[in-house]
């Protein structure tokens, strides 16, 4: 289910969504469901804990003091009913969305309350481990989908998963289940080998699986560094796990299996002009940090400067957005 709860200021929203160039900083005083039990409460650049029972409760809460329903999203507007700030209230499950009435000042009331209980803001550690926080293995056999093993970069562009993210290379390592098969690849000194598993070792694959996740490693990761993790079940949950006994299975796992190919793959990881700004830039506020300030192009030039394409001459680069001379 997702849940946006929002205090707005409609002048602002309306600007921010209106300027050519840029993307919307989205400055709404809310509380979101970031996934089904997950909660955080976001006002201005700083974000707070929501625990799944209070989230539950300030949903019902909010809920029982609307005065209505509309159709369709909020509008993009300077002003309603003589008033230049706005509650939003947006249910979504599944098929079914629901657009709620409420009196944004009886809202901000509620929002203020529940910010000044859930203490200090998150750091970003605190906001990355809230937010994707590893679930319970399950009883059972374990429907084991991917085991991956790879380098970690932030991204300037929003993200629905602290997991892969875009960026530059990634230098992936994994074990992937489909129904004819198991493959695996490994990239180890500047090496990349593929490999078909045999079907007798899934087995041996699972229960090691599971001793990995039994000691999780946390979500967040810095960035440049290894991650880890293990997916399973129809859902496609994960859990994180320690990278560097992650990526000595799926070597233990390659030992075993038949080599289909193998070739060179030196170190591709140069980062583009608009990586490396930062998932946190965003923050998990849905705030899209601006593209760098870029070189001006000189008269007659038709080559972008910031990410090398062909422009069509206008202020902006029809490709990336960068200002230009």
């Amino acid at each position: 289910m997702n849940i946006y709860i929002a205090y707005r200021d409609l002048v602002k929203h309306f600007m921010e969504n209106s300027m050519m160039g840029r993307q919307p900083m989205n400055l709404d005083f809310r509380f979101t469901s970031v996934q089904d039990g997950v909660y955080l409460l976001t006002c201005g650049n700083q974000n707070y804990a929501v625990t799944k029972e209070r989230g539950e409760q300030f949903t019902n809460d909010v809920l029982a003091k609307c005065t209505g329903k509309h159709q369709g999203l909020f509008p993009l507007m300077r002003e309603l009913n003589g008033k230049k700030t706005a509650a939003v209230v947006e249910i979504h499950k599944e098929r079914d969305y629901a657009y709620y009435d409420m009196d944004d000042e009886v809202l901000l009331e509620m929002l203020n309350a529940l910010k000044e209980e859930s203490g200090e803001p998150l750091t970003e550690r605190e906001l990355i481990n809230h937010c994707y926080p590893n679930p319970a293995l399950p009883d059972g056999d374990l429907e084991l989908d991917s085991i991956y093993h790879q380098l970690y970069f932030k991204s300037a562009y929003p993200a629905t998963s602290a997991i892969m993210p875009p960026g530059p290379d990634k230098r992936s390592s994994f074990l992937w289940i489909n129904q004819e098969s198991i493959r695996i690849e490994v990239i180890d000194n500047d090496i990349k080998s593929k490999y078909e598993v045999p079907a007798g070792l899934i087995t041996e694959i699972k229960e090691k699986a599971r001793a990995l996740c039994k000691e999780p490693a946390e979500a967040y990761v810095v960035d440049g560094n290894w991650e880890s993790f293990v997916k399973f079940g129809k859902a496609g949950e994960r859990i994180f796990t320690d990278p560097d006994k992650t990526f000595e299975l799926l070597k233990e796992i390659a030992s075993k299996s038949t080599l289909i190919e193998q070739s060179d793959y030196p170190s591709q990881m140069a980062p583009s002009p608009f990586a490396m700004q930062g998932f946190f830039q965003m923050g998990m506020t849905n705030q899209v940090p601006q593209a760098p300030a870029a070189p001006e192009v000189p008269a007659g030039e038709d080559i972008c400067p910031v990410c090398g394409e062909h422009h069509c001459g206008g202020k902006y680069c029809s490709n990336c957005g960068a200002l230009l001379k």
